[in-house]
């Protein structure tokens, strides 16, 4: 039989950006170099906004004085025994209305890099994650989950692929490939096969067959625990 994986955890995308106390100072339009700081936004145009926190954005404003257009987003960690800070996170991108909207790349504070589409601050349409173990998505979100068809998610451990179709974050059916030793296709379920499925191997040979749930006695209200097992059917071969 083949080792059941379990798939990796959703991830979640949420960040927010919005803090009441910052200066502000906006780029010259004919020179380019920063003005004196101001207290608000008063104005459309590109400038550096430094928050209390540490974080700070460099980028445009529209007329509802809300970011908007391409900037650069900076998440600052807590202070060291120094007193010093390091980047924690960065979002370099579009903006709508204030939210992160269009296409952006976001490097996350546990390393992990998204890069690709967002909408209302969530990863939303086609995109490429990079996991920071060595794992990589490829394929459509929808509010900051994989959803859709084709997405294709690859382990770096041992290069092996799964592609098909993710609704909320799960995979629910397609093909995993396996490096140098064939594949299988069928139904997924809690990160698991589970369901009808076939094996294709190397050499052509092909098995149907099911992942079966372990079944409760007829004395046992709730079946026992246990991982699903391959049962295949039988696979005839012929000698020329």
């Amino acid at each position: 039989s083949t080792p059941v994986r379990l798939l990796p955890p959703r991830t979640a995308a949420k960040m927010g950006d919005e803090e009441s106390d910052y200066k502000i100072s906006y780029y010259d339009k004919e020179t380019g170099e920063l003005g004196e700081p101001g207290v608000w936004v008063s104005e459309p145009g590109k400038a550096k906004v430094e928050y209390a926190s540490g974080d700070s954005y460099d980028g445009e404003f529209n007329d509802e004085k809300m970011k908007h257009g391409q900037g650069i987003y900076t998440w600052m960690g807590e202070e060291n025994d120094d007193g010093e800070r390091a980047v924690k996170a960065t979002y370099t991108g579009s903006y709508a209305d204030g939210k992160r909207c269009g296409v952006g790349k976001m490097t996350f504070p546990n390393g992990d890099v998204y890069e690709g589409e967002w909408k209302d601050n969530k990863m939303n349409g086609e995109g490429l994650y990079k996991y920071k173990k060595g794992d990589i998505f490829s394929g459509t979100y929808v509010d900051g989950l994989k959803h859709g068809e084709n997405g294709t998610y690859e382990y770096g451990e041992d290069q092996s692929r799964l592609t098909g179709t993710w609704e909320k974050g799960n995979f629910l059916s397609g093909n995993w490939e396996f490096e140098g030793a064939g594949s299988y296709s069928g139904e997924f379920k809690g990160g698991k096969p589970a369901g009808k499925g076939k094996f294709t191997f190397v050499n052509g040979v092909a098995q149907e067959g099911e992942y079966a749930v372990p079944v409760a006695a007829e004395e046992d209200e709730e079946p026992p625990e246990g991982e699903p097992t391959w049962k295949g059917n039988p696979v005839y071969t012929s000698v020329s």
